[in-house]
């Protein structure tokens, strides 16, 4: 999808799901990969060990932060962690996932995203669902959806 290799940096949310997930994301997108993890991440230490063949990506474990053109970032695979992270009002941007659930949120000045599933699957509801994923404009902190 041209629209991701368009982009700088690539969050994701958490729900690695399988060790292999590591080598589609490694060798799909050259940017810089930031990772967190989530409820449903299958064998961590494969997880872990594959990562080392890809040194634009990282794992943050639970929470991850940093800055993207000036604006601060974090991000948290549940809604509730990263909702109480948008209420410090010290974050321009918080990303989670989780609920595989597309929502976009102003808390105060803080824009609080979930970019829904790429996978395209409810496993809470045990349904397909429409998969997309979100790219954000760091200038305007502005959100785009796109469906798969």
């Amino acid at each position: 999808m041209p629209e991701i290799q368009n982009t700088n940096a690539l969050l994701f949310c958490g729900d690695l799901c399988a060790p292999f997930i590591i080598h589609l994301l490694g060798r799909g997108y050259p940017n810089p990969i930031h990772l967190v993890l989530g409820n449903n991440d299958g064998d961590v230490a494969a997880i872990i060990q594959n990562l080392h063949q890809y040194p634009h990506m990282q794992l943050h474990g639970e929470y991850f932060r940093g800055d993207f053109d000036g604006k601060t970032v974090a991000m948290n695979h549940y809604p509730d962690k990263a909702r109480e992270l948008a209420k410090l009002g010290i974050y321009d941007l918080v990303c989670y996932g989780h609920n595989h659930t597309l929502k976009e949120e102003k808390i105060g000045p803080t824009l609080l995203l979930n970019p829904g599933t790429i996978m395209g699957y409810h496993g809470g509801k045990l349904e397909d669902i429409p998969a997309g994923f979100l790219t954000i404009d760091t200038e305007t902190l502005s959100a785009t959806t796109y469906w798969i």
